[in-house]
């Protein structure tokens, strides 16, 4: 796998667990997989803000392309963030009502 790839994914998991530590300080009896998907989709907003800043502001040669890199490579590790949680969450659930 390639070096960057591996580096953006655990930048962007351990942000997504450090903001869930955060927002748990304020909601104390939220579930840690609403917190962790919360947190998921503010990087990703983060991620898509400073895209489309970089698409409307860069200029000359390479105008634009830490957006496309950053939508290119970020989106679709907080997507699959958000469908680890989803799933981890759904198996958790479905152990909870059959105890």
């Amino acid at each position: 796998m390639n070096s960057t790839l591996m580096a953006a994914i655990i930048i962007i998991t351990l942000s997504s667990f450090i903001i869930a530590k955060i927002l748990k300080k304020f909601a104390k009896k939220a579930s840690p997989y609403l917190l962790f998907a919360i947190a998921d989709i503010i990087i990703g907003l983060l991620i898509l803000g400073f895209s489309i800043y970089d698409f409307n502001t860069a200029e000359g040669e390479f105008a634009g392309i830490l957006g496309e890199l950053a939508l290119l490579i970020g989106e679709p590790i907080v997507i699959v963030l958000l469908i680890i949680d989803a799933i981890a969450w759904y198996t958790s659930r479905k152990e909870t009502k059959n105890r």
